[in-house]
């Protein structure tokens, strides 16, 4: 990625993947439609990486990104978590649970497989731009590593194994341990950070974040906004309303409420992520918006319903500053039902570390991405 790229003219496309352990096959699944969506659309087969011009992610839309930037196609990606998933899932001896549930070698190994040892974030072989949402434990703030070379720790960061920042990413406190890294500061002397899963910020949903790093010019890019200027398309790892039986949660331990609380964060955020950009994004004619899916699930139970967000929409129509689009599911027996997937337990694909769902997590994920990947509807901008 070089600075010519950055500058540029013509409409810019992003996009922005959630955190979800192993419910990564679900926008993996959507990633395989819409590349061969866009192959058939305009004639020539080409990975997701020559598609657009910003990609991010969090967690396992971490992995997710890297890959795509990479160059990957999207069925090799959506094969990381068919071939690995059991593996990085498959628990830790007793002692070691205490502090995790699941060693980290199985996940960087494959990590390392996939992405390379030794390709740098800073690499030319990143074939577009990537941010990967990490949070700094041992500086108590959120860290957004990017290969944008005019953002302000570029230099710092460039050399950084890209494999390296993944795990970062994907370290979800009480699954796996945290992850140092060696940053470098601008003399160059390096210190040692413990880094955490990004999912445990406001940022398990980066499309915001995207939104920013794309156009306010401080983060050194500061493309131009407006609907047909800029197209964001987020994906999720799906969503539920996170229900405590009546009289159970009493008997909550410590490790039942860190597990509760890093999910709840995630539903929070997403919704949080998502409204916002439901209000200043233009969704194409003809697509559905998840808000009303929100609503009726009680995930947002004391949000308006999508119609009254939308007349708030309709105001602010003359400045929609970008066109948006979100793709997810609530997993609840009703959406299940509806995605002809009556045989799957929602209650058990809720889990991120389900390594025993997998095939069906893959199923929701096909039925999703039927459902609700029209690339047609982004025709011009491709």
């Amino acid at each position: 990625m070089t600075a010519d790229a950055i500058s540029t003219s013509g409409p810019r496309r992003l996009l922005a993947i959630d955190g979800g352990g192993l419910a990564g096959l679900i926008p993996a699944e959507c990633l395989i439609a819409m590349e061969t969506q866009l192959d058939q659309l305009t004639g020539t087969q080409k990975p997701l990486s020559e598609r657009f011009d910003l990609i991010g992610g969090t967690s396992t839309g971490a992995i997710l990104a890297a890959g795509l930037a990479l160059g990957l196609r999207a069925s090799q990606l959506r094969d990381f978590y068919l071939q690995y998933g059991r593996e990085i899932f498959s628990k830790s001896l007793l002692p070691v649970r205490w502090w995790h549930k699941y060693p980290s070698k199985p996940l960087e190994r494959h990590l390392r497989d996939v992405l390379g040892e030794s390709t740098a974030l800073g690499s030319s072989t990143l074939k577009t731009m990537v941010v990967i949402v990490t949070k700094n434990a041992t500086l108590g703030n959120d860290w957004f590593f990017t290969n944008n070379p005019r953002s302000k720790f570029f230099k710092n960061n460039a050399g950084l194994p890209l494999w390296q920042v993944v795990r970062a990413s994907s370290a979800a406190p009480t699954y796996f341990p945290p992850h140092t890294i060696a940053i470098p500061d601008d003399s160059g002397k390096k210190q040692s950070h413990e880094f955490i899963d990004g999912g445990v910020s406001s940022y398990n949903n980066p499309a915001l974040q995207l939104f920013l790093e794309a156009t306010v010019p401080q983060y050194g890019i500061g493309w131009p906004m407006g609907a047909d200027k800029l197209m964001l398309i987020s994906m999720g790892t799906g969503f539920n309303s996170m229900m405590i039986e009546a009289g159970k949660a009493s008997g909550y331990c410590v490790l039942d409420w860190a597990q509760y609380l890093i999910k709840e964060m995630m539903n929070e955020a997403n919704l949080q992520q998502n409204i916002l950009m439901h209000l200043i994004g233009q969704r194409p004619a003809g697509l559905q918006s998840p808000t009303k899916e929100l609503v009726a699930t009680g995930a947002a139970s004391g949000l308006p319903d999508e119609s009254a967000l939308d007349v708030l929409g309709a105001e602010l129509a003359a400045q929609k500053l970008v066109t948006y689009q979100r793709i997810t599911v609530g997993l609840t027996r009703g959406r299940l039902n509806q995605l002809g997937l009556p045989d799957i337990d929602p209650v058990k694909v809720r889990e991120m570390d389900a390594a025993d769902q997998i095939p069906n997590m893959q199923r929701i994920g096909v039925a999703v991405a039927k459902e609700q990947v029209k690339m047609e509807a982004f025709r011009r901008f491709f």
